[in-house]
């Protein structure tokens, strides 16, 4: 059965396309079989990183138009195998929990060792559901300001929500499921819903810290110009142990190139282009570290 990855950004216009495309070609070469999602449902841009002028069929036919998951599978000139999503069709981002179970569980069952989901920035319940689901969960961002606070607002809202989902089978928990839902800022950090479930009921506190324990999330940094820049790692960890109690991975950077753009314009898979620049070498590095450390 194969392994999902999901990588996730808080905000957009940090690298997130790029990464995952790159990163797709980096498994290849290493000798994993991967399939390579756009699962930006609505916003598709994938097939752009990996060579594609256009994104075939994709996650649409699949659901929509009932056709097999095999038909919508397309080898990208980037050599890794590919299942575009889509961006011109209304209500595309806004699928059924049925249908993203039945997304989720189609993909398990192909003979891939990996499948790599690029998902949309931001909080929508389907990329949280899907950066959930994944084995692997990884976020992308860089050293600006507003891209650490959105990634911390991004793992804080995955992290309750998983929680919620769990704490939905408890009918005395109710309550702070209702909340968790929609005004999670009720609960600041994760020693406030720790206080509240144990005073309902202190079995279930027990099992909420499992989760906690056991929710690791990697983190990559992009576009990094300076080695000052990579103390963001050091803070990000810190905060997020602090206020959500979860680990974080540091899994490398990506400096920043000139020629990543050029290449993106030119709708060329930068990795196997630039297989001796740093940033290729970075990736194979961050490579390494994802299937040693998440």
């Amino acid at each position: 059965m194969a392994e999902i990855l999901a990588v996730a950004s808080g905000k957009g216009g940090v690298g997130k396309s790029f990464f995952s495309a790159n990163l797709s070609m980096s498994l290849k070469l290493a000798g994993n079989d991967i399939l390579l999602v756009d699962a930006d449902l609505g916003g598709a841009n994938l097939h752009d990183f990996v060579g594609l002028k256009i994104p075939g069929l994709g996650l649409y036919e699949f659901l929509k138009d009932k056709i097999d998951i095999d038909k919508v599978i397309t080898r990208s000139p980037a050599d890794v195998d590919f299942i575009g999503g889509s961006s011109d069709v209304l209500g595309i981002a806004h699928i059924t929990n049925f249908e993203k179970l039945k997304i989720l569980n189609k993909l398990k069952s192909l003979n891939y060792k990996y499948i790599l989901f690029d998902l949309g920035a931001g909080t929508s319940y389907n990329t949280i559901d899907f950066f959930n689901f994944a084995e692997k969960k990884i976020i992308i961002m860089n050293s600006e300001p507003t891209s650490i606070e959105n990634s911390y607002g991004f793992l804080k809202v995955a992290l309750y929500r998983k929680i919620e989902l769990f704490l939905k089978k408890n009918p005395s928990m109710s309550d702070i499921c209702k909340r968790l839902h929609s005004k999670s800022m009720q609960f600041p950090n994760i020693n406030t819903i720790y206080k509240e479930v144990c005073a309902v009921d202190a079995d279930v506190l027990q099992e909420i810290r499992q989760i906690v324990s056991e929710y690791k999330v990697g983190i990559v940094l992009n576009l990094i110009k300076t080695r000052k820049e990579l103390n963001v790692f050091y803070g990000f960890e810190s905060v997020t142990k602090k206020y959500l109690g979860i680990n974080i991975e540091k899994l490398g950077f990506l400096p920043y190139d000139i020629s990543v753009s050029d290449s993106i314009k030119l709708l060329k898979p930068y990795y196997l282009n630039n297989m001796k620049s740093d940033v290729s070498k970075c990736m194979d590095d961050i490579r390494s570290h994802i299937i040693t450390k998440l």
